[in-house]
C-alpha cells in the first residue's frame, strides 16, 4: 500500500483485442508423427508387402526424429532455466525492456531464473527473442505487421535441445506472446514444456484500462456506486463524488466527517477507507495509528449515508492491540457470517514477512467473536519480491469459489495479484495464480496496486487501483480502472478498444 519505494518508469497505459492464429506458417516444424510418416513412405516401395511396411515404420522410429512430443524447457521445481534467453543488445549496450519482461514472466510462472546473453553467442538450448542477427527470427520479424508476434520451436540435434524462437514488433506483442506461452504450456506436473510442432502467430492484447480523471493524490481508492452516483474513498479519509452517472464524468472532492471513539489517540495514518453497504447502513473499514500504543490498527464506523458523517462503533482498534494491522475489508461467508479480513503488517511480523488474517464479526460489526486465523504470507508466490501484504479484497465467483485480490511487489514494482481458496471459504488452503492481474510488466508504463472490484452503471466490472505507487512531478498516485470479466471461474483483464 505504501512504505516501499519502487522504481517507476514512465510510459503510456495501453488497451485492445487478442487475436491468436494457430496456423502453421512457412518453415513450420513437422511433428514426430509427420516425420515418421514421411520417412516410412520414403523407405517403402509400391511392391512391398504390409509386413515390409511395418518393418520400415519400425526403422523410422529408430531414426533421429524427436521421440517426444514436447521439449521440456523447465522441469518442476527447477531454480534455473537450462535455456538461455538471447537478444540483440541496444545501442546503449543494455537489454530491451521486453527481455526483462520475458525473464520476469518465466520467473513468475515457473520459479526458475533465466540466464540472458547477447545474440552473437550461441548454445544448443536457447530462447531467441526478436534477433535481427539470427536468421531464424530475422525472417520471422520480416513477415510481421505492427503489433504482431510469432513463436516457433526449432528442434535441436539431440533430445532435450532446441530453440524457442520469438519475434514481436512491439512491447505489447511481446507481452501477449509471453502470456500465451506461460498460460498455455506451463503445467505444475510437467513444468514449462513446448510442443515440437509449435508455430503460432498472433496480435497483441490491448487491455481496457481507464484513467479516472482524478488528478489529485488519492491512494488506496475504494469505489462505491449508490443510486447512480460514484464515490471514490481513499487514504487521508478523502472522498471524491461523481454525479454524472458515467465513470468518465467529473469527480469533485467532498468532505466527509469522521468521529472517532478515542480521538486523543489519533496519531494519523488514516489509511485505506472502504465503505460497504450492509443491512441498510454504510460501514467504513479503515486504519489509523494509535499514538499511545505505537501500533496501527483497524476500526469500523457507521453512517446512514455514503457521505457521512461516520461514527466509530468499535471503541478503538478491533484488531489485536499488539499487532500492526491495516487494510481491513468486509466479507460475508456463504452462511451469512460477517468477517473482517485484514493485513497483519510486515512491521510486526517475524522476519518482516506480512500475512493476511481474518476474524468473525458480531452481527452489529462492533467486535470480533473469534480469534484471528492466518490465511497466507506475502512470500509464498514465486513472483513476490517483498514481504508486503496490502489491499485485500474478496470476490466470489459464479460457481462459489473464493478469490482474494491483494498487493505486494514484483520485480517491476507494486502489483495486484489473485489468491484462491481451496474450499470456497476463508479457512481453505490458499494458492496463488501465477499471472498477475496488474503489474508494470503488462504495459511497460506505471506500476500500481491496492485493488478492489466494482461494477459501473452499465454493469461492466472494473478493478480500481492506485497508480503509480510513487508519484512524480507530472503524475500523482490516483485511481486507475482496469476492465475485468469472469471466465471459467477466473478473473481476467478485458480486451477491446483503447480508452484513455
Amino acid at each position: 500500500m505504501r512504505r516501499f519505494t519502487a522504481m517507476i518508469l514512465c510510459g503510456v497505459i495501453s488497451a485492445a483485442s487478442l487475436v491468436l492464429c494457430g496456423c502453421a506458417g512457412e518453415g513450420a516444424v513437422m511433428t514426430a508423427e509427420e516425420t515418421e510418416k514421411t520417412e516410412t513412405t520414403a523407405d517403402t516401395t509400391a511392391a512391398e508387402t504390409e509386413t515390409n511396411t511395418e518393418s520400415s515404420a519400425t526403422e523410422a522410429e529408430e531414426t533421429d526424429a524427436p521421440k517426444a512430443k514436447e521439449l521440456v524447457m523447465i522441469k518442476p521445481k527447477d531454480k534455473r532455466c537450462q535455456f538461455t534467453l538471447v537478444y540483440d543488445k541496444t545501442a546503449e549496450n543494455a537489454a530491451p525492456a521486453e527481455v526483462d519482461m520475458l525473464s520476469a514472466m518465466i520467473k513468475n510462472y515457473t520459479g526458475a531464473a533465466v540466464k540472458t546473453a547477447e545474440s552473437s553467442k550461441t548454445s544448443a538450448k536457447e530462447i531467441v527473442f526478436s534477433s535481427s542477427v539470427r536468421p531464424e527470427t530475422a525472417e520471422m520479424l520480416d513477415g510481421l505487421k505492427e503489433g504482431e508476434y510469432a513463436v516457433r520451436l526449432m528442434p535441436g540435434e539431440k533430445d532435450g535441445e532446441g530453440k524457442l524462437l520469438i519475434a514481436a514488433t512491439t512491447y505489447g506483442a511481446a507481452y501477449s506472446c509471453a502470456e500465451y506461452l506461460m498460460e498455455t504450456y506451463c503445467d505444475a506436473e510437467k513444468g514449462f514444456a513446448v510442443p515440437y510442432d509449435l508455430d503460432v502467430r498472433g496480435t497483441e492484447k490491448k487491455f481496457i484500462i481507464k484513467d479516472s480523471g482524478i488528478t489529485k493524490k488519492l491512494r488506496d481508492p475504494f469505489i462505491l456506486v449508490e443510486d447512480g452516483v460514484y464515490y471514490a474513498y481513499g487514504t487521508g479519509w478523502k472522498c471524491f463524488r461523481n454525479k454524472s452517472g458515467k465513470l468518465d464524468g467529473t469527480w469533485k472532492k467532498t468532505d466527509i466527517e469522521v468521529t472517532m471513539a478515542h480521538p486523543e489517540t489519533d496519531g494519523g495514518s488514516h489509511w485505506a477507507p472502504e465503505v460497504h453497504k450492509y443491512n441498510g447502513a454504510y460501514y467504513m473499514f479503515t486504519t489509523y495509528y494509535n499514538s499511545e500504543t505505537k501500533h496501527r490498527g483497524c476500526i469500523i464506523l457507521k453512517s446512514a449515508s455514503p457521505e457521512g458523517p461516520f461514527n466509530e462503533i468499535t471503541d478503538g482498534f478491533i484488531t489485536p492491540a499488539g499487532w500492526d494491522s491495516i487494510d481491513g475489508t468486509f466479507y460475508v461467508d456463504p452462511d451469512g457470517q460477517p468477517w473482517m479480513v485484514f493485513v497483519h503488517e510486515w512491521t510486526s511480523m517475524p522476519g518482516g514477512i506480512g500475512s493476511f488474517a481474518a476474524a468473525k464479526l458480531s452481527d452489529d460489526l462492533t467486535h470480533f467473536i473469534s480469534e484471528p486465523i492466518e490465511l497466507f504470507k506475502a512470500n509464498e508466490p514465486a513472483w513476490a519480491a517483498a514481504g508486503v501484504t496490502d489491499g485485500c479484497f474478496m470476490y466470489t465467483t459464479e460457481d462459489g469459489e473464493l478469490l482474494m485480490l491483494w498487493s505486494n511487489f514484483d520485480a517491476f514494482g507494486y502489483c495486484t495479484a489473485i489468491a484462491r481458496s481451496s474450499n470456497g471459504r476463508l479457512d481453505g488452503e490458499w494458492t496463488h495464480e501465477k499471472g498477475l492481474l496488474y503489474s508494470k510488466l503488462i504495459t511497460n508504463g506505471y506500476d500500481g496496486g491496492h485493488g478492489m472490484i466494482f461494477k459501473d452503471t452499465d454493469g461492466q466490472m472494473y478493478v480500481s487501483i492506485h497508480s503509480p505507487n510513487t508519484g512524480t512531478d507530472e503524475l500523482n498516485e490516483h485511481p486507475v480502472f482496469i476492465a475485468v470479466e469472469e471466465k471459467d471461474g477466473r478473473l481476467v483483464r478485458s480486451v477491446g478498444n483503447t480508452e484513455e
